[in-house]
């Protein structure tokens, strides 16, 4: 009789400790085996200087809704160009760029043509977390991104950006056909100066210590860098109004990061 009660007393407390699913970013590697982890810690532990280059598959998944074979706007297409222009050192270009080069060069076709067909997505799903994008107003409440930049003096900065849409766009390279998953994103302005922009930190924080930022809530206008790769996104923000002054009040967008960082 001891025995079953000891019995039901461990199966009790086993419950409590059993494995759970596993939530946020790390959810993406739960397919990993143990020697695959082991190789993930001992490459995160190594100190190098040496740019590593290359792709892999996007851990996630592309999600509905979902537009098969949508035409790109012109000047959109011709972002994308711009992005192959500067992700390889092949050289791309739109169909009436092709055009153009061959009644010029005659025999010359040294280029690879871009497509403006793509399949247009309104959500992507990276570990746990689900992204939302304009397209689909349901999950709007989704689409405020951070992404981060390398700027022109080697520094690294965030920006906070709303996605337009997701896609997948197919391209036939020389070294064979590679589709890549991409986001078409807003970025917003930034605010006039610094002390403005972290108005929210404390006097004694540095810059990089204020977790709340005041941006404006006006976009840039679109241009190359409004295309990125879906690994790019570095998390969530949440968006709310912040006024600054009493005499002349000025309305920024507060932005408020979530927690959840992937940054693949």
């Amino acid at each position: 009789m001891i025995i079953a009660n000891q019995s039901d007393e461990l199966n009790e407390v086993l419950g409590l400790v059993k494995p759970r699913p596993t939530a946020g970013s790390l959810a993406m590697y739960d397919g990993f085996d143990s020697s695959e982890l082991h190789q993930f810690r001992q490459t995160f532990r190594i100190e190098s200087d040496i740019t590593i280059t290359g792709s892999e598959n996007f851990p996630g998944e592309m999600l509905t809704p979902r537009n098969d074979r949508v035409s790109l706007p012109d000047d959109i297409y011709e972002l994308l160009v711009h992005y192959y222009n500067d992700a390889y050192d092949w050289e791309f270009v739109t169909i009436a760029g092709a055009s153009d080069k061959l009644i010029l060069e005659e025999e010359s076709e040294d280029f690879i043509v871009v497509l403006p067909n793509i399949t247009q997505h309104g959500r992507i799903r990276i570990g746990s977390e689900i992204f939302g994008a304009n397209i689909a107003p349901r999950y709007r409440k989704n689409s405020y991104i951070l992404a981060k930049f390398i700027q022109d003096n080697e520094s690294i900065d965030t920006f906070p950006g709303e996605v337009q849409f997701y896609f997948t766009h197919t391209i036939d390279l020389p070294t064979g056909s590679k589709t890549h998953q991409l986001a078409f994103v807003k970025w917003y302005r930034s605010a006039p100066n610094p002390k403005t922009r972290f108005y929210c930190k404390a006097d004694d924080d540095d810059d990089e210590g204020c977790n709340v930022e005041l941006w404006k809530n006006k976009y840039h206008k679109a241009d190359r860098d409004s295309i990125i790769p879906v690994h790019n996104i570095y998390s969530r923000f949440v968006p709310s109004e912040f006024v600054v002054g009493i005499r002349t009040p000025k309305t920024y967008m507060a932005v408020t990061p979530i927690n959840r960082q992937f940054y693949l």
